[in-house]
């Protein structure tokens, strides 16, 4: 569960009107927000505004937290967040956002705190949102109409995230921001945006590039003008030195509307868009094998759709994908051609399964701990399965058949004995790379306005630091990625689990078992030369760090 708070403290520039109180075709923005809140589970939700538009926000269905000023925002959240027992959402009242924004930070987010952002640029207006700087998808710098952010390639959408373990920095950063809003010029208006670079630097995600579209000239183009709580406490949470994740939304509308046009523009923006669809899209892995992208994925997704709308589980359809390859072993076993046919099919269906598992679990957001255990350890049990369906195949087809290998356990035990051993590494490299703490952002005085005492962002640069034959290969690597023929033979060179079952498939219908696994560890051997030799290269760039 998640609590929500929803600052609705800005008026229309024309007059006192709410912006919260705008309207949409299913009522008011703010009206429209609760709903979408509520549909996601936030049992909990706070509206706080200004008294002499509190009346005006009721009417539309909200219960309305009376507050005077910033101090008295912050300090309201402060007390929610001391009391907290879930993650808080923080986020504006005039936010006019797709649910499926909302649902990813809340239901999705296991970072300690995350917000919705957009990517810009800086080499055009300042932007009329609050900046900030994304490296790497975490927010190093955050902006505010007090804090100032160099080079900044990213806006806050107005919609901060922080679990409940960071619940009481929270609290702690809005005590100390709500001192300063009472302190005479504790907190000072300031350029926001300052520039040392022309090109601005990538923000290592590519969900935070910002959507081009009709709309985009309307939306956001009205600077705020009145306080703006959430944006405080982002600067705070990540001066804070909390890991704060940039979470981009590009195909999605996610804005604050000030004014009537803006409001009509967004309503337009929802209507655009079919949110089932592009979830269903984003449940595909977009970093995939050639063969699972061009030979699964095009439909599987309908499949994982199909299994939601009738409330199959993930780990459901991982059993059913185990109990197709038994199959597919079982007609291997057989040692005649029509059984290595039909068993390449079934293969072929049960590695479908197996990618509808993960689509399921991330179009339905069915995620468990339980779930990746069985998804990795039944890969594992689908192929050798497999293998011992071949040999005992080789060995069973009559002597004259072309079905027939002879006693090919050894190459069946040497398949395996590869495929674990290249499992077991790949394992503890991710883990050793999990251990690995991301590099600290500084602490710094909340009432300090810019941000020029931390490191000073690098400028583009076409080639990484320092030089040799591995800085030579990790640039060339990182440039052949923009070249679709080299990205794809990357991807299939390492022999993905998509490749090896294609592989398995077609070399058993076609030939024997005999070839199937002297391909397989061809190939499987030339896959961990070059998977080995990358890592070796890549970490002789990586900084030594000291011994433990």
């Amino acid at each position: 569960m998640t609590s929500a708070v929803v600052v609705a403290t800005e008026t229309v520039a024309s007059g006192s009107t709410p912006t919260a109180g705008l309207a949409l075709r299913s009522g008011s923005v703010v009206g429209h927000l609760l709903e979408q809140l509520e549909s996601l589970g936030l049992g909990d939700r706070r509206v706080i505004a200004r008294p002499e538009t509190a009346a005006g926000l009721r009417e539309h269905g909200c219960e309305v937290v009376e507050s005077k000023g910033l101090a008295d925002d912050l300090r309201e959240i402060a007390r929610v967040a001391r009391a907290a027992q879930e993650p808080l959402l923080i986020l504006h009242g005039d936010v006019v956002a797709h649910r499926e924004v909302i649902a990813r930070l809340v239901l999705n987010s296991k970072a300690p705190a995350s917000a919705a952002v957009a990517r810009v640029r800086p080499d055009g207006d300042v932007p009329s949102r609050s900046v900030m700087r994304v490296h790497k998808g975490r927010i190093a710098s955050a902006g505010s109409p007090y804090h100032q952010v160099t080079d900044p390639n990213a806006v806050f959408q107005g919609v901060l995230r922080v679990a409940q373990e960071e619940t009481a920095t929270l609290a702690d950063v809005a005590e100390k921001l709500a001192e300063l809003a009472d302190t005479p010029d504790g907190l000072t208006g300031i350029s926001p945006v300052r520039v040392l670079w022309d090109v601005p630097e990538d923000t290592g995600d590519a969900d935070i590039e910002a959507a081009e579209g009709e709309h985009q000239g309307v939306l956001g183009s009205t600077p705020v003008t009145g306080d703006d709580a959430p944006a405080l406490l982002l600067v705070g949470m990540v001066r804070s030195g909390v890991k704060v994740t940039g979470r981009g939304s590009p195909e999605f509308l996610c804005e604050r509307v000030l004014d009537k046009a803006q409001a009509d523009a967004a309503q337009q923006g929802l209507d655009a868009v079919d949110e089932d669809r592009v979830r269903l899209n984003a449940a595909v892995k977009n970093n995939d094998g050639f063969f699972t992208t061009y030979a699964v994925s095009t439909y599987s997704r309908f499949i994982a759709r199909w299994c939601g709308k009738r409330g199959w589980t993930p780990n459901g359809v991982t059993a059913i994908s185990m109990a197709i390859s038994v199959v597919a072993a079982a007609w291997f076993a057989t040692g005649h051609r029509w059984g290595m046919v039909i068993g390449a099919v079934f293969l072929y269906f049960a590695f479908v399964f197996d990618c509808v598992d993960g689509q399921l679990a991330r179009y339905t957001r069915q995620f468990s701990t339980l779930g990746a255990w069985l998804d990795a350890t039944f890969d594992r049990a689908k192929e050798y399965t497999v293998f011992a369906g071949l040999a005992v195949g080789s060995t069973a087809a009559v002597a004259t058949s072309s079905v027939h290998g002879g006693d090919v356990w050894y190459l069946a035990v040497a398949a395996l004995t590869l495929q674990t051993c290249r499992h077991m590494v790949d394992f503890a490299f991710g883990a050793s790379k999990r251990r690995r703490a991301p590099e600290p952002i500084p602490v710094l005085p909340l009432a300090m306005p810019d941000d020029s005492v931390l490191d000073e962002p690098e400028p583009y640069k076409s080639r990484p630091k320092g030089g040799g034959l591995s800085h030579l290969a990790v640039w060339l690597s990182a440039r052949s990625e923009n070249i679709r023929a080299f990205h794809w033979f990357k991807k299939i060179i390492v022999l993905p689990i998509g490749e090896r079952f294609a592989l398995i498939a077609i070399t058993a219908a076609l030939f024997n078992a005999q070839v199937t696994f002297i391909a397989l560890l061809t190939w499987g051997g030339i896959a961990a030369i070059y998977t080995a030799a990358g890592r070796f290269l890549r970490s002789l760039t990586q900084p030594r760090s000291a011994a433990k």
